[in-house]
């Protein structure tokens, strides 16, 4: 009993790591980095969230740069000061290395981290608070004004402006919009509406008209009620994906008659996933593609299956991911504390996966009262995760937000969640972080890791 609570302890801690580093990364990423266009210096309501900003934390509030999308890559180094941008605040990321692909799901994850640490900081730092509220309205008002094609869905688009003195110029993604891409919209909605109707932050939704917000819901709901069908063919991971979003609608909606309509969507989706799974438990591609998925979308479809046992109460969604699990956990290599193929001598493991691996540990422990998860969660992270550098740290992380950018004057590489790392395990093993940042990838991470259960007994 004693080992089971150290081990509860030392998993606690790992999440404490975790969401502390998920904080400084969506501050980083969205506040400071400029990796996006920026906001028009007219903006009065920012100016007015400022001049009354937390004097503590006057670094971020003295160096935000202020945008209203994110763009899809770029290197997080500092960029050093030159005449052209001496207006720029010190912690801005190298210009030069942003690719101006703006995509639906990194809009989408960045309004959702921002909305769930504004929540955090609602007591502690309102003005931080409120600003977060506020960004997270113009990346919605940016969804909805430049990243919809003909028919009013969202799609991906790149900006094509040369200069910041001219009009915004955006290009659509020559590819089709995706299904998921309409729920995850529809999810950060319900979000942002949900939390203006808190007083505090009204005051400065004056420009917004944000009592369109429930009739846009309504159209995306609808819109999504009409598509089950097409929604249904979806490959396995999108599949996954869209149970995974209507979970989280579920715990946020108050309307009854929508979490009806979520819970009977999600156990239609989760018997959808249950028909791609192989004898062997290893999921299909799509509905009529029986090539295996890749071997981290396994994790997500087992993490899936567990979210439609706790919306619907259905055993059959708890044994289907359990068999998914039995599968993974074959390939788990305790030397290398890591899901890991034999043949897979050298493989790049993503942030994202890093996220999916966790959540499903959690959930293992939460569901199953698997203590075996734990202590494979435990290894993973200290012996893979910390020292294989996709956690970028070459500073002191703190207790406490203010230390964090006094300890950043003196580094050259923000603190955040770099893309990938690969591993090479053939003779010696060898870990190497990526270079950059995908912004897709390290604002679902941080979303997952700020919403991870603390463990208990």
């Amino acid at each position: 009993m004693e080992e089971n609570n150290n081990l509860l302890q030392q998993i606690s801690n790992i999440y404490i790591e975790l969401k502390k580093f998920s904080e400084i990364n969506v501050l980083n990423t969205i506040i400071l980095s400029g990796c996006g266009i920026l906001i028009k210096e007219d903006d009065k309501t920012i100016e007015k969230i400022y001049r009354h900003s937390d004097g503590k934390l006057h670094e971020l509030f003295d160096n935000a740069i202020p945008i209203q999308c994110i763009y899809k890559k770029a290197k997080p180094i500092f960029l050093t000061p030159t005449d052209e941008y001496v207006n720029f605040g010190i912690y801005m990321w190298d210009i030069s290395s942003f690719n101006k692909v703006i995509k639906v799901e990194a809009q989408c994850y960045a309004i959702l981290s921002m909305l769930k640490l504004a929540e955090k900081y609602k007591e502690s730092r309102p003005y931080l608070s409120q600003l977060l509220i506020y960004y997270s309205s113009l990346f919605y008002e940016f969804l909805v004004s430049f990243m919809r094609n003909e028919a009013g869905l969202f799609i991906d688009v790149k900006n094509k402006t040369k200069s910041s003195d001219e009009k915004i110029s955006i290009k659509p993604n020559k590819s089709n919009y995706k299904l998921s891409d309409q729920i995850l919209v529809y999810l950060s909605l319900l979000y942002l509406n949900k939390m203006y109707n808190d007083e505090i932050y009204k005051k400065y939704a004056k420009d917004l008209n944000i009592e369109r917000y429930p009739a846009e819901l309504n159209s995306i709901l609808n819109f999504i009620s009409d598509s089950i069908e097409a929604i249904l063919s979806l490959p396995s991971r999108q599949l996954s994906q869209f149970i995974n979003t209507l979970y989280e609608c579920s715990k946020l909606d108050k309307e009854a008659e929508n979490i009806e309509m979520y819970r009977e969507f999600i156990a239609l989706l989760s018997d959808e996933i249950i028909n791609r799974i192989k004898a062997s438990g290893e999921v299909e591609k799509g509905e009529n593609n029986f090539e295996p998925v890749s071997f981290y979308t396994n994790l997500r479809c087992a993490n899936a299956l567990f979210e439609g046992y706790l919306v619907t109460g259905i055993d059959k969604f708890l044994d289907a991911s359990n068999k998914i699990i039995k599968y993974i956990s074959s390939y788990y290599n305790n030397d290398l504390s890591l899901y890991i193929r034999e043949y897979d001598n050298k493989i790049s493991i993503s942030i994202r996966d890093i996220a999916e691996m966790i959540k499903l540990f959690n959930y293992q422990y939460i569901i199953n009262k698997d203590f075996d998860s734990l202590n494979r969660l435990n290894k993973t992270y200290y012996n893979v995760i910390k020292p294989s550098g996709v956690m970028q740290d070459d500073m002191l992380i703190t207790d406490e937000i203010e230390d964090i950018f006094d300890n950043m004057k003196v580094s050259t590489k923000p603190p955040v969640f770099l893309k990938s790392f690969r591993i090479n395990s053939k003779n010696n093993i060898q870990i190497k972080a990526s270079k950059y940042v995908n912004t897709q990838y390290s604002l679902y991470s941080s979303y997952i890791f700020l919403n991870l259960e603390k463990p208990s007994d």
